[in-house]
């Protein structure tokens, strides 16, 4: 579950900065839908999930 965290703890860090790249203009979007708005929301959502994994590894042991 360790491992597990920390690549959703890693995707989401990916998505924030795809985020702010989409914001400043550096990298256009990829789609009409991936705003930088889905991407902080996708980079929110992975981090809440690599907290709750977390959480269930430290309850399990």
């Amino acid at each position: 579950m360790g491992i597990f965290a920390l690549v959703l703890g890693i995707l989401g860090g990916l998505c924030t900065i795809m985020g702010i790249l989409v914001t400043v203009d550096y990298a256009p979007p990829i789609g009409s839908e991936f705003t930088w708005a889905w991407w902080f929301s996708l980079s929110m959502i992975l981090f809440l999930a690599a907290i709750a994994s977390l959480f269930a590894q430290s309850r399990s042991d």
